[in-house]
């Protein structure tokens, strides 16, 4: 379901870098574009992040949810993007996506945000949200519910590799972008394996030097994946085409 309110939309031309191993749209690419779009449309409605700074706060994403109704490859050429906020519901911004190409529905997406004070690293409260997170909210809804199932590391998990935070990891917040964690969980999988469905959840920030521990474990069609250092820093769920 598409807004008549609130919301902001552009078209976006595919290049041959935009696309992985399989010809799929690579996850990480995407995740850019969706944080470019959401970052671009708080900005217009004045609670981007220069307003934000101006307070000591921050956004932080703490969860998102992609699925692909269509496989995006090179076929697509273009794709129109859409995307809009949602009345905030305790501490949390929800902000919606949807991407067509060709008059044809490909992808919604729905992510989960929040907004932390810059030195304490703590949760802004409803009320300073509220404050800042103001709109002509929109009651449409992606086509991606924001309903996440739990991750946590049983003892059917496998270690699959340790991952160093590098510098070219790091964004102008000084912890790991969050497009990045969905290469980390990416690198778990087999060549061969195509992701319809991803939902992210970060736990804890991630700086240079950190070391993180991968694990993965694959269920039916499904493949869950731990990164922690000394404690589970995010998780993510795959549903992978059959």
């Amino acid at each position: 379901m598409l807004p008549v309110k609130t919301y902001y939309s552009f078209d976006r031309k595919l290049n041959e870098s935009d696309f992985d191993v399989n010809g799929d749209i690579r996850l990480h690419r995407l995740m850019e574009i969706l944080q470019d779009a959401a970052t671009a449309h708080a900005d217009l409605l004045g609670f981007g992040w220069d307003e934000l700074d101006a307070q000591a706060c921050l956004w932080v994403l703490s969860k998102i949810k992609i699925v692909f109704h269509k496989p995006i490859t090179r076929k697509c050429g273009e794709i129109t993007l859409y995307s809009w906020p949602l009345k905030p519901t305790r501490f949390f911004a929800e902000r919606c996506f949807e991407i067509y190409a060709d008059g044809e529905h490909y992808l919604s997406a729905t992510s989960l945000w929040l907004i932390i004070d810059r030195q304490t690293r703590r949760i802004a409260t409803s009320d300073r949200l509220e404050s800042v997170y103001r709109a002509d909210f929109d009651t449409a809804h992606s086509d991606c519910t924001a309903e996440f199932e739990r991750v946590r590391r049983d003892d059917g998990y496998v270690f699959d590799y340790c991952r160093t935070i590098r510098r070219t990891d790091l964004d102008i917040n000084g912890h790991a972008n969050n497009t990045y964690y969905v290469n980390f969980a990416l690198d778990a999988l087999q060549r061969e394996m195509r992701v319809t469905q991803a939902e992210i959840t970060y736990l804890k920030e991630l700086t240079a030097g950190d070391e993180v521990k991968i694990y993965s474990k694959t269920q039916g069609n499904c493949v869950y994946v731990v990164g922690e250092r000394d404690e589970p820093s995010f998780t993510v769920k795959f549903t992978l085409a059959q």
